[in-house]
């Protein structure tokens, strides 16, 4: 099983980038993050299987049928945008409602509607995967585990857009006091 192992992970390692455009040849206007997502998920997939590698003979050829049919899936999801004037489900009211307390005073009101705004900037400069992910764990309240049900994606690929999302949202608020 070892040795198996270490020759997964040496093909992985030698081939990443391989993979990576692979998927961005074959992808017209992939973002960086959905194909690294693809490879990631391929990655995955084939390390935990890793007894699998003596029924293959070839496992790179393996790992390249992999990545495609994971494009095929990529290609086949419909994208579903995702408006901050959209009415939350269980309040009724809009995602830029919920950021807003109503009970404050005019000058926190004030300063409010600025962060809002900001926020509301810094959010539309996001993909909209990382900005979907984002509003339903931040603002909406959803759990990863609910999502990956919801949505059909693995955990994994919504914890690193959050992760992502997140790391870009602290910078542009940041540059924007």
């Amino acid at each position: 099983m070892y040795k198996q192992e270490n020759d997964v992970v040496e093909i992985i390692v030698k081939e990443q980038k391989n993979f990576l455009q692979y998927v961005r040849r074959r992808i017209k206007n992939i973002s960086d993050m959905d194909a690294e997502d693809i490879v990631a998920d391929v990655v995955f997939n084939v390390y935990n299987k890793v007894d699998i590698q003596h029924h293959i003979e070839n496992i790179l050829a393996y790992m390249y049928r992999s990545i495609k049919n994971k494009m095929i899936d990529y290609l086949r999801q419909p994208s579903k945008p995702i408006s901050l004037h959209q009415s939350d489900e269980a309040s009724g009211r809009t995602i830029l409602e919920c950021i807003v307390d109503a009970s404050a005073d005019i000058d926190t009101k004030m300063q409010q509607e600025e962060l809002q705004n900001q926020l509301y900037g810094a959010l539309m400069k996001l993909e909209p995967k990382q900005r979907a992910v984002w509003i339903a764990t931040e603002i909406e309240g959803y759990t990863f585990k609910e999502l990956a049900a919801k949505w059909e994606e693995p955990i994994g690929t919504l914890l690193s857009r959050k992760s992502r999302a997140t790391k870009i949202l602290r910078k542009l608020l940041k540059d924007n006091v």
